[in-house]
């Protein structure tokens, strides 16, 4: 409430001509008065501007211009003004309509409007911004508390021309944090604006309209303007599929790739709010048609929501974001510890239904090795097809093809005994030239009865239809109506040979933590697009095998690949869930959550049933700090695809993230009981044993390391042991072990800023000062790629300190610390970056809050940039008081 305490009192008159009546409202834009006018006797609304605002007279006069535009402008949707006056004493004020009902401001207090409700809102906005924009006059303030509900169910857009007043001075000094809220990428950076703007807010306010609160809302002024410009929206999952796909678009942070006029958005609000109107059969049926496409289209305006204005490489004019960024701070040293993972989720035991199943392994007859991968890749396919059948009110309940691989279980008896499997399914292939011959026997492994047999042969060879058949005659022998046209899902026209070489690849990507398995599946798969380049599902087990790539050597290149074969998968075939969730996973280790979330509830929305996109959204939940969210999410897709090591691998590394070390620690164990040489397992174990903090167990947190790399030498599992011998001040065996890490990649710039510091304490300077020339590039780079990472500004920020560069220093530091404020690490480095550029002060300021949010006092001690700060007298932190 501003200048509130200063208020005219009742009755008095201004202007010769309006008696107060009390106050309406008040803002950083100033006090609304309710006011008799005499002359015309009618209620009327009259604003009076800060004092601030007043004494501006060039902006003053640059108001009452637009303002008696705005006048001019006669629409049922836009506040009338009725006139700009003055007081004796030099005080401006409008005199407007008096609306009786709420703000919009006022309604969202109370909870979330109803979807039609909140769209009807939209709607009247819309026409009269429309209107506004035919005029040239663009209103650039549109947020809730500017937009009247009156009790006559009209709405009104209020305030026209106040928001050419904010600047910076009144930002800070009227307190108009509301309206940073609402402004546009262009109006945050101090370019042109234009009708766009205008559509942006409009989109923010449907957002925030529907789910409660502004999906731009970080609590401080500098945080709300890095999500503005950096961050896509959040709280849009769940909303109708029509109304995210208009605030998306509309949320674009370049102004090209957003609605260009506002009667664009108000067509797909008319149509949403008619869809959304009819609840008939026929309009679901439709809608259900729409989903695909419509879904694709999101799938761009996501995109566009989500892509950072730094990316692009803008520069900021406008003041509020240094101001507000410099209210903030600097940032960090050097990260002592990289514990990279792969993680996801629980697992609970294999439920008992009406029809418990286990497919065993399947009999090569012949013995042609070159048919083994193709043969595990059959048993994967057939066990999720049969996963699928679940029909009417039979329950079906199949156990993974991993949990069978994990217990060799080869035999109906061991199916019984280990698994409670009631039938089993074995079989044996043949192939004879291009014949496939597939033979299934279903068992009952109470009594061993042979239920029934299944022989299908295809002379050509196509596995595919093969498959299908064979299920659907096992699926006949269960009592199920299943067809074999209901399950072919291979996406696209299939050539027998290219599903082949899919089924192959299948078979190796079951073990893709094995040496070559990976490569080896990458080259059957490109051999399999190939040979049919429609084959949809080929290209979408391609990106996920890069992806996997991606995920052992965290090369970006990999991801650039993967990415394109998907979009090529989905161009073919736009309902193959897993392309879906390989996207998802993509867009999350990208940094863009909420474009990682719509291809997981895309996935989920062709298939209810898909463990992988459940896992997807759980872990994209978690980054959210959606922990809750997260949880539950692991749990449903664990009993949707249970006990597998993965799932056991997931689970442990997210207790291990929640700092739950002993729940990680047994769920990673039994990881390696069902698979003992698995060394990405092995991995992070060790690394769950670092984090742990426990210096007892850093020998078996070395030891299990020390196993990944027997097994399987890969660059972070050297990363997590060089990180190990740092802790333990074995500077120049960490320094050795990092050599081997960057031999196998070089672009992590944590591995290169760890081998910095081994070289700093062992006092090489030389090889020092190369390191850090290679790290600045890495980060420069990582920065353009993903602008929200913290760490790469705090450490590019600590590098340029150390040469001597503190303007862009300063610059990275502010922006690490308004990403991340309350991160000890990134406060130890802000101190030892405010240290390097000469503010003692800052420094110990920021050393001590690290210090209180839990950032071990003993690993700064050996730290030689810390050594004068922590033997400063103004540093309290640890000391005994005076009074003890």
């Amino acid at each position: 409430m501003a200048e509130v305490t200063n208020a005219l009192p009742v009755g008095e008159l201004v202007g010769n001509n309006y008696e107060i009546l009390g106050i309406a409202g008040a803002g950083g834009m100033g006090i609304v008065y309710r006011a008799w006018d005499a002359k015309l006797e009618r209620t009327v609304a009259l604003k009076f501007l800060p004092t601030l605002l007043n004494a501006d007279v060039r902006e003053r006069e640059y108001f009452v211009l637009e303002a008696r535009m705005a006048s001019s402008v006669d629409h049922p949707n836009i506040g009338v003004i009725h006139g700009i006056e003055e007081t004796t004493d030099g005080h401006a004020f409008i005199v407007m309509g008096f609306y009786d009902g709420l703000s919009l401001a006022q309604r969202i207090a109370k909870g979330p409007l109803s979807t039609l409700e909140a769209v009807d809102v939209a709607i009247q906005v819309a026409l009269g911004l429309c209107e506004a924009h035919s005029h040239h006059i663009v209103h650039r303030d549109i947020k809730p508390s500017n937009v009247m509900l009156t009790n006559t169910r009209s709405v009104k857009i209020v305030d026209f021309g106040l928001a050419r007043l904010i600047n910076a001075e009144t930002a800070t000094a009227s307190g108009i944090v509301g309206s940073i809220k609402y402004v546009s990428p262009e109006q945050a950076l101090g370019q042109r604006t234009d009708q766009r703007t205008d559509i942006w807010s409009l989109g923010v306010v449907l957002a925030e309209m529907l789910a409660g609160r502004n999906p731009f809302d970080r609590g401080t002024i500098p945080a709300i303007l890095v999500a503005i410009l950096n961050e896509p929206p959040q709280l849009l999952d769940g909303l109708p599929i029509a109304l995210q796909g208009i605030i998306y678009r509309s949320l674009s942070k370049d102004t090209e790739k957003r609605y260009q006029h506002c009667s664009e958005m108000l067509a797909d609000l008319q149509a949403a709010q008619a869809e959304l109107s009819n609840d008939s059969t026929n309009r679901r049926e439709a809608i259900g048609r729409k989903t695909t496409s419509r879904s694709n289209d999101i799938r761009r305006y996501v995109e566009q929501a989500s892509i950072s204005t730094w990316s692009r490489a803008q520069k900021p004019r406008n003041r509020w974001l240094p101001l507000g960024l410099g209210l903030c701070g600097l940032v960090l040293l050097a990260c002592l510890f990289l514990f990279p993972r792969v993680r996801e989720q629980l697992g609970s035991r294999i439920r008992v239904g009406e029809e418990h199943i286990a497919v065993l392994p399947f009999t090569n007859i012949g013995n042609n090795p070159e048919n083994q991968a193709l043969s595990e890749g059959l048993v994967d396919t057939l066990s999720g097809k049969l996963s699928d059948l679940d029909v009417g009110n039979k329950a079906l309940w199949v156990i993974p093809a991993s949990e069978i691989r994990r217990l060799r279980v080869t035999d109906p008896s061991a199916a019984l005994k280990m698994l409670g499997a009631n039938l089993v399914i074995s079989g044996s292939i043949r192939r004879d030239g291009t014949a496939v011959n597939l033979n299934l026997n279903l068992i009952n492994t109470k009594n061993l009865r042979l239920i029934g047999s299944v022989d299908v042969v295809d002379q050509a060879g196509d596995l595919s239809a093969l498959q299908d058949e064979a299920v659907s005659r096992l699926a006949h022998l269960m009592d199920l109506p299943v067809s074999a046209e209901m399950l072919h899902n291979t996406g696209g026209s299939v050539v027998p040979a290219a599903y082949q070489n899919y089924l192959t690849a299948l078979g190796y990507m079951q073990r893709y933590d094995k040496a070559g398995n990976l490569d080896q599946a990458i080259e059957v798969l490109n051999a399999a697009i190939e040979t049919d380049p429609k084959f949809a599902l080929g290209y979408g087990q391609l990106g996920e095998a890069y992806r996997l790539k991606y995920q052992l050597d965290r090369n970006q290149h990999w991801l650039d690949e993967a990415q394109g074969n998907l979009e090529k998968a989905i161009q073919l075939d736009s309902s193959l869930p897993a392309a879906y969730v390989t996207l998802g996973r993509i867009h999350d280790v990208s940094g863009k959550r909420e474009l990682a979330l719509q291809e997981f509830q895309h996935a989920l929305q062709l298939d209810p049933r898909n463990a992988m996109a459940m896992r997807g959204m759980a872990r994209a939940y978690e980054r959210s700090g959606r922990v809750a969210d997260a949880e539950a999410a692991y749990k449903k897709a664990v009993a949707l695809k249970p006990d597998d090591w993965e799932s056991y691998n997931l689970i442990g590394n997210f207790y291990d993230r929640q700092g739950k070390y002993p729940e990680a620690i047994t769920a990673l164990r039994r990881a390696i009981d069902m698979t003992p040489d698995n060394a990405e397992v092995y991995l992070n174990l060790g690394a769950t044993y670092v984090d742990s903090g426990d210096s007892a167990a850093l020998p078996t947190a070395e030891q299990a390391l020390k196993r990944s790399i027997e097994l399987g030498p890969t660059y972070p599992a050297y990363a997590n042991l060089a990180s190990l011998y740092l802790a333990q001040r074995r500077y120049r065996e960490s320094a050795e072990v990092n050599e081997k890490a960057l031999r196998l990649n070089e672009n992590d710039y944590m591995v290169w800023n760890n081998l910095l510091i081994a070289y700093e304490r062992l006092g090489d300077s030389a090889k020092a000062k190369t390191v850090r020339e290679r790290i600045v590039p890495l980060l420069e780079q990582n920065i353009r790629l993903k602008p929200q990472d913290a760490q790469a500004h705090s450490l590019l920020a600590v590098m340029q300190a150390k040469d001597g560069v503190p303007g862009s220093a300063l610059e990275h530091a502010q922006t690490a610390i308004a990403l991340s404020p309350d991160d000890p690490s990134i406060l130890v480095n802000v101190a030892g970056a405010y240290e390097m550029c000469g503010d003692r002060k800052q420094a110990l300021g920021y050393l001590e809050m690290a210090l209180h949010k839990g950032f071990p006092l003993s690993q700064l001690e050996n730290d030689p940039d810390m050594r004068d700060l922590l033997r400063d007298p103004g540093f309290h932190f640890g000391k005994p008081s005076l009074t003890q």
